[in-house]
């Protein structure tokens, strides 16, 4: 009998023990993951085996980046020509590659335009020299007592409007040119330097409103290098900085120069801005048109550095997962800087020796989204 009792006691036991006979909420496993109010994440000891953390670290002070490059022209020493009178191209006396001097006869026009300026100037001086004698003797005629004081006043404003016309006439000839003979237009060097281009030929009828250059001279001593610089690297290139040049035509060789300027205008096309290198260029050996691998260290913007694994992004926003003092784990908006290899620079929202989930985010960001 006792021993029947016995049994009975273990069988209520184990009965009170299956899985069947406990409570609901016996029945339900500890939470893997808690979701507090303030949007941390508590894990447990079997959720936080699957992340990795490392601190952020310092962002780089200086780095060197690479950038497409062409050499150009310095805009200050390069001259674009056209004529300033219409007509036919009577003579030119350059060729492409010549060395032409300041103040250097290029080509020379057939322009009526002259001929109309010249006999308009003509006019204009034999009506001043008759404007004065009038004001000459209306002055002669009031000093005897013979002339009125309105006829000095009449001769004297005529003499006044000839002097303007002359004046009138004088720049008229001059803007197409102060020619040196009644008919022929002069285009003279306005630089030293060499002929860079020639699209002009002997018997052709130019004139002023024409778009293209009838000849282009440039002074190659020095020219400039232009990289194309992105949007994102704009604020770490900044006038000042160094740069290093490759000229794909002359391996082997660097040029080392400075930033000069950066565009403060972006191409819609391209978004990227000009930065320009300005290069001693004596023995003429850099020319306008080659293409160039650009150089240049400059300062890194950024408060820290974490690998790309780290950065999660969500639309237009990026985030990263910060382990707190307590152990838990916050989401943080951060703002990217540069991408350099396998890690990126944050620029806002991270500082440097925080400690930042490197391996395990995207469990964590799908537990804050799905989360209670």
């Amino acid at each position: 009998m006792p021993h029947s009792r016995a049994l009975f006691t273990v069988a209520i036991v184990v009965l009170l023990t299956s899985p069947g006979c406990r409570t609901k909420d016996e029945q339900k496993d500890p939470a893997a993951t808690v979701k507090r109010p303030d949007r941390s994440l508590v894990l447990s000891d079997a959720g936080a085996a699957y992340i990795r953390v490392e601190p952020a670290r310092a962002a780089t002070t200086a780095r060197t980046r690479y950038f497409a490059g062409r050499v150009a022209f310095d805009e200050r020493h390069v001259a674009r020509l056209g004529p300033a009178a219409g007509g036919r191209v009577s003579s030119i006396n350059v060729v492409t590659g010549d060395t032409v001097r300041k103040g250097d006869v290029l080509l020379t026009i057939y322009a009526p335009d002259v001929a109309t300026a010249q006999a308009q100037l003509a006019q204009a001086k034999t009506a001043r020299t008759l404007a004065e004698h009038a004001a000459e003797r209306a002055r002669s005629l009031q000093r005897d007592g013979a002339g009125s004081g309105a006829e000095l006043q009449q001769a004297e404003a005529a003499l006044a409007q000839a002097v303007s016309e002359e004046r009138r006439a004088v720049a008229a000839l001059g803007a197409v040119g102060g020619a040196t003979s009644p008919t022929e237009y002069v285009l003279r060097s306005p630089i030293a330097g060499k002929v860079i281009e020639r699209n002009v030929a002997v018997g052709a009828q130019v004139s002023p409103s024409s778009e293209k250059a009838l000849l282009t001279v440039g002074d190659l001593s020095t020219v400039w290098v232009v990289a194309d610089v992105f949007e994102q690297d704009m604020a770490s290139v900044q006038p000042g900085a160094e740069a290093s040049i490759q000229l794909l035509a002359l391996r082997g060789r660097s040029f080392a120069g400075k930033v000069t300027h950066l565009s403060s205008v972006v191409d819609p096309l391209t978004r990227a801005a000009e930065a320009r290198i300005e290069l001693a260029n004596a023995e003429g050996e850099l020319k306008p048109g080659m293409s160039a691998r650009v150089l240049i260290r400059g300062a890194t913007v950024g408060t820290a550095e974490v690998p790309m694994s780290a950065v999660l992004a969500r639309r237009d926003q990026f985030f990263v997962f910060v382990r707190q003092k307590d152990g838990s784990f916050a989401e943080r908006e951060v703002e990217l800087g540069d991408q350099h290899g396998e890690h990126a620079t944050i620029t806002k929202g991270l500082a440097a020796g925080e400690d930042v989930v490197t391996e395990g985010a995207i469990l964590l960001d799908a537990e804050m989204i799905e989360g209670p």
